[in-house]
């Protein structure tokens, strides 16, 4: 199926939560989805792009079946905090359209987040043009190592 990725309206918030709660449940870790009222924040106040599809919807997320969100840090540059793709849509481009969508976007660097131990993640990020800025320890929990990772736009 097609999909179509544009800005969201404040009122995708619910959607784009219920999306967050299934989006990470194949990477076997305890993850904490960013709550309603995040959302609702982000997609009034934030770059939050979704990627819509044609057809019928199929449950909570609507016709959502991706979605990123790009905010601006204080030092002047981008943080891309997420990408999503509803897990019956992986492999269709819609995670690929929505990075090159959010960094059309940009006008200053953007920084993204990953786990190092992450080979393919780290590849496919170096392929849209991210080079490793940083390594922290115990980025999240002290078991949770990140890379810092930044593009900077042409």
């Amino acid at each position: 199926m097609a999909h179509k990725i544009q800005p969201a309206a404040a009122s995708d918030f619910l959607a784009i939560a219920a999306l967050d709660r299934i989006a990470w449940r194949h990477t076997g870790e305890p993850f904490i989805a960013d709550g309603e009222h995040v959302w609702r924040v982000w997609c009034e106040y934030a770059v939050v792009l979704v990627a819509r599809q044609d057809g019928e919807p199929t449950d909570d997320t609507g016709d959502m079946v991706g979605t990123t969100v790009m905010f601006p840090t204080v030092d002047g540059e981008w943080f891309l905090h997420k990408i999503m793709v509803h897990p019956e849509r992986r492999g269709g481009g819609v995670g690929s359209g929505l990075m090159r969508a959010a960094l059309a976007r940009a006008d200053a660097p953007v920084l993204l987040t990953v786990d190092p131990a992450n080979v393919a993640a780290v590849q496919l990020y170096e392929g849209y043009g991210f080079a490793v800025r940083q390594h922290v320890e115990g980025y999240y929990r002290p078991h949770e190592h990140r890379n810092v990772m930044v593009y900077v736009p042409k």
